[in-house]
């Protein structure tokens, strides 16, 4: 694997704590000056950022040995069994009465299936019993359509570029679903994305070679779109139902242009080992799993922070998520090395 992408990796799960502790620590409501709201715009959507590097991955490690069963039994047991168990308590809870108001999951009817059974697959299978989990099913769903993506790389790179380009209108146009509940809406809008992270991966040093000295043009294209953003009075993600018009979603042209400014100023960086930087890479999936929990803690605990400026608090607070995170995530499996895979997918 690729060195970069480590760091490429840890950068990308740094911003998607960063993006969820902005909102737990409330400063996303103090932004009012157009430099803080671009900043935000560029800080928010690491989502993407995942699924490309997602996407690059699987052509870079999975492709050359690929074969479905063994590749979905392997993200079964480290990404589907740790969600299903980690989420267990959040759906009960969620279910016996202090959950979503979302229509979605209301009860049409009384009984047991409709009050318990029901809600409780809703929750399961659109992730929305905690912050980020929606990711989870999505992505396997991504996952079980490998077959599709095998085939994708079979194609001419002309094929393929028309594909993404076909589907990125799409997305623009669809935007992400309202809460991130709809599975399907986040698979069609995500799915370019990963398709691109493919066909960076199978023309990497093309890539490399063409934008080396270019870092600058790519950033000033995602400063510049995070500005346009802000001045449309938008801040973060574009959410709404599938087929409102919501306008373009400049967020998904903005992140595009990241993931290749970070692919290519990362590379500079080949030789280059930390172990902090490793280590966060290698247990980004456990902190993705570990940190909505602290996230609730701290909202439910009510810490009052309110005289201390967001930003600092948004700074501490994804610090804090990072150390307690990873100190859990050595712990399980120092306590039970052969199944920490199965409880915190590390």
């Amino acid at each position: 694997m690729l060195n970069s992408f480590n760091h490429y990796r840890a950068i990308a799960i740094i911003l998607i704590v960063m993006g969820h502790s902005i909102h737990a620590a409330g400063a996303h409501l103090e932004v009012e000056t157009l430099p803080s709201k671009s900043l935000l715009n560029i800080m928010y959507g690491g989502t993407s950022l995942f699924v490309f590097i997602s996407g690059f991955l699987f052509h870079h490690v999975f492709y050359r040995k690929y074969q479905y069963k063994n590749f979905l039994v392997k993200k079964m047991i480290n990404v589907m069994v740790p969600y299903l168990l980690l989420s267990f308590g959040p759906v009960y809870f969620m279910v016996i009465g202090i959950g979503s108001h979302e229509p979605y999951f209301i009860p049409a009817k009384s009984g047991i299936i409709h009050e318990y059974i029901l809600p409780a697959a809703k929750y399961y299978i659109s992730g929305t019993s905690l912050t980020g989990y929606w990711y989870i099913p999505f992505i396997m769903v991504i996952f079980a359509l490998s077959p599709f993506h095998v085939k994708y790389i079979t194609l001419s790179l002309r094929l393929q570029l028309l594909i993404i380009g076909i589907l990125s209108v799409v997305s623009i146009l669809i935007h992400r679903p309202v809460s991130n509940i709809n599975v399907l809406q986040s698979v069609i809008y995500f799915t370019p994305v990963y398709l691109i992270g493919i066909t960076a991966s199978a023309n990497k040093d093309t890539i490399y070679e063409y934008l080396k000295g270019r870092e600058l043009y790519l950033l000033v294209v995602v400063v510049s779109l995070a500005i346009l953003q802000a001045k449309s009075d938008h801040i973060g993600s574009y959410h709404k139902r599938p087929f409102d018009y919501g306008g373009v979603d400049l967020m998904y042209c903005q992140k595009i242009a990241m993931c290749f400014f970070m692919m290519v100023w990362l590379y500079r960086f080949e030789s280059y080992n930390n172990k902090i930087v490793h280590s966060i890479a290698a247990m980004s999936f456990c902190v993705y799993f570990i940190h909505p929990f602290i996230l609730w803690f701290y909202i439910k605990w009510g810490f009052d922070f309110s005289n201390i400026n967001p930003v600092i608090v948004t700074v501490l607070l994804t610090i804090t998520i990072f150390i307690i995170s990873i100190t859990i995530g050595k712990l399980v499996r120092a306590i039970c090395p052969k199944y920490s895979r199965f409880i915190i997918g590390y």
